[in-house]
């Protein structure tokens, strides 16, 4: 089998990041062997050298398992790339335990995979390595093998280091803080600078596929209006001569074709208002029913159940023929799965306005419900995956959401939630 590595552009970033420590991680080792080798055997120093080789030997062959995990096609999560930090503190603060411990002017590298977390985990992870590495300092001011070479000149009485050591210790603890606190905070406002840029990007692409659909949906009512006008003619005729069932017959076509004119007229009407920024404003329980007539013209055989809250039905709401037309889309989504059992209520929480439709059809499976918001994906085989976009559309431009539930017992419960202090009047 082989396993391809991942190009640079779509790395995961914390495997970018692994990588980059490995990098670290090398140079470092590189320089601790070459200061062993050089102290043996031109200096002289009094080391554990065989210990110091084995151990950094050892760290060489995690460097080398860490560069060969990077380049593994799952991805690093933040807690491995904690454990590989971790690792490294305590691999550096036993090399420094062989070598003069806190004195060693080395120690100050216990700030670099701190740095590194701070910058790229979450708040628990970096502090959490701030903890070590300041412990870690510590236990080496008074654990340690000494190294006459980097001993302080001048030594106090007893064991207790010296000023200039406890100085180091004390700059230490306060760089280990700063570090901790504000490289994570800059790192943190960096990743949220990149959240909204790829928020921003995503809606500047849904209001793209808008646009296009907006002007494919111009178009075709225009093209809508001649073979309508030619079937209302041929209609009027048939009428005139047909008796009996027949006649029925026509008059529900001539209903239905009237009602397809209406929802013409009603597309024009509402794109010439949202162009010119006209609203209609209505109590909420009016515009719950004359919602809920002009559905059931749609969907006669359909069984809907409308509810609406006590302090909710005297709300003004000021709104455009937009939201209804998504309370609409959801309705139909309803009705193609549960036809006699779909509820529609109407509540306010939280500071939204909540038109929650609930049905009994087979509910969404968690692939389904990543996709609400995408153009023309359809869960259903004669759809064309236009009304959860739509209606998706219309909650993002008033700041709401449209938010998927399922139901305990079955079946699906869409929120379409808009701001009340986006769609309320003035009373």
């Amino acid at each position: 089998m082989i396993n391809m590595a991942l190009p640079s552009s779509r790395l995961n970033p914390n495997t970018a990041n692994l990588r980059g420590l490995c990098i670290i991680r090398s140079l470092v080792i590189a320089g601790q062997f070459a200061a062993v080798l050089y102290a043996e055997a031109q200096l002289g120093w009094l080391l554990p050298y065989v210990m110091l080789k084995l151990l950094l030997g050892a760290i060489t062959v995690f460097a080398l398992f860490s560069w060969w995990r990077s380049f593994r096609t799952w991805p690093v999560t933040d807690i491995e790339l904690f454990i590989h930090l971790c690792i490294d503190i305590l691999g550096f603060s036993a090399v420094l335990y062989f070598s003069g411990g806190a004195n060693n002017p080395f120690i100050s590298y216990l700030l670099v995979p701190l740095s590194i977390a701070a910058a790229t985990l979450p708040w628990t992870y970096a502090w959490t390595s701030s903890a070590l590495a300041c412990a870690a300092y510590s236990l080496l001011l008074f654990f340690y093998i000494p190294l006459d070479a980097v001993a302080p000149m001048h030594h106090q009485h007893g064991m207790s280091p010296n000023t200039h050591i406890v100085g180091m210790w004390a700059s230490f603890l306060v760089s280990a803080l700063l570090i901790s606190y504000f490289v994570f905070k800059m790192a943190h406002r960096l990743r949220q600078r990149e959240n909204e840029l790829a928020r921003s990007r995503e809606h500047r692409l849904q209001d793209e596929q808008m646009l296009a659909v907006a002007t494919l949906a111009a178009g075709t009512a225009h093209e809508f209006g001649t073979p309508l006008s030619t079937m209302k003619v041929i209609l009027e005729d048939l009428a005139e001569q047909s008796h009996g069932d027949d006649a029925d017959d026509i008059r529900l076509l001539e209903q239905q074709l009237d009602h397809c004119k209406g929802i013409l007229s009603k597309l024009v009407s509402t794109a010439r208002d949202l162009s010119e920024g006209e609203f209609i404003s209505v109590n909420a329980g009016q515009f719950l029913a004359e919602l809920t007539e002009r559905w059931q013209v749609l969907r006669p055989g359909c069984e809907l159940r409308t509810t609406i809250d006590s302090d909710t039905n005297k709300i003004l709401l000021h709104l455009d023929g937009t939201v209804s037309q998504a309370i609409l889309n959801l309705l139909n989504n309803a009705a193609d799965v549960s036809p006699n059992d779909i509820d529609l209520a109407l509540s306010q929480a939280d500071g939204d306005l909540i038109f929650a439709i609930s049905d009994r059809g087979p509910g969404l499976n968690p692939q389904q419900v990543a996709m609400l918001s995408k153009a023309f994906v359809s869960t259903k085989g004669k759809g064309r995956g236009l009304g959860l976009f739509l209606s998706h559309a219309t909650a993002n431009r008033y700041g709401g959401s449209l938010r998927w539930q399922q139901r305990k017992d079955g079946g699906s419960r869409v929120e379409l939630r808009l701001p009340l202090n986006k769609v309320r009047g003035q009373g």
